[in-house]
């Protein structure tokens, strides 16, 4: 899509006339996203692409869970929401997203255990989380004997992981370092797309797992996240809960093969 096709779109919205792109931000296999203008503010658009409803994105459900996390000041609330077009808007918060070697840094992760104990405080809004399913759907998609492998690992784990007792929560369930922004009001999160109520721990996992952090400073994060030690139980919950996350991101880079830049 060119930019002419994106300002075509832009002006259409409500408020936006006089809009215009400034640079794209990412590409990735759900939508694009871009930095635009209008009338001296800045704003952040979003586009879906045909791949957002096989890949099992749930925009109602997204529209409802984003608006609970920004009335608790966790994330810039949208101002535009269509979920007939898949067009989304939302205010250009200033700041950086956060690189891998951010999260090597103990006090970072401090600060982030921080603001996801905030967000799983908040009543358990949306769709539950059923990563067999998500595993299910990926492996449909690619139709091989290696996906169809690890949707029966990611299955099991689910499996496993009900075993053991954990609360409901909000989660973000994408939490890669270029989702978590760092601005003069601190730690926010953006892109909710995947967020659904499920175990905490997932978040926590995806941060670890997906930045590949060494077992000190994985500890030191669960440690800041649940303000003590965890204990026997909650240790062997949250190995899982990285296990599965590692059997989803395989079946997701086998689904989407490489070839989008992060969202």
């Amino acid at each position: 899509m060119t930019y002419a096709d994106v300002n075509e779109i832009l002006t259409r919205l409500p408020g936006m006339q006089r809009g215009c792109v400034v640079e794209r931000l990412a590409n990735g296999p759900t939508n694009s996203t871009y930095r635009v203008a209008a009338d001296g503010a800045q704003f952040v658009l979003r586009l879906d692409k045909p791949e957002a409803l096989p890949l099992g994105l749930d925009r109602a459900n997204e529209r409802i869970v984003s608006a609970a996390v920004a009335a608790a000041g966790l994330t810039p609330a949208y101002s535009h929401f269509d979920l007939g077009s898949g067009v989304c808007l939302r205010p250009f918060i200033a700041g950086r997203s956060l690189r891998r070697e951010d999260l090597m840094n103990a006090q970072t992760l401090e600060r982030l255990a921080g603001v996801l104990k905030q967000l799983h405080a908040l009543p358990p809004l949306g769709s539950p989380f059923d990563p067999a399913a998500a595993a299910r759907r990926y492996a449909t998609g690619v139709a091989s004997p290696e996906a169809d492998r690890l949707a029966d690992r990611t299955a099991g784990l689910a499996a496993d992981i009900r075993r053991y007792p954990a609360p409901s929560s909000i989660c973000h369930n994408d939490l890669v370092a270029e989702n978590v922004l760092q601005t003069e009001r601190g730690i926010l999160i953006i892109d909710w797309e995947y967020a659904a109520v499920g175990d905490p721990f997932f978040d926590l996992a995806v941060v670890v797992r997906h930045h590949e952090l060494g077992d000190s400073l994985a500890a030191r994060f669960l440690n800041a996240y649940l303000q003590r030690r965890p204990t026997e139980v909650e240790s062997q919950r949250f190995a899982l809960q990285c296990r599965l996350y590692e059997s989803l991101l395989a079946l997701w880079n086998l689904r989407v093969g490489g070839r989008f830049a992060a969202e």
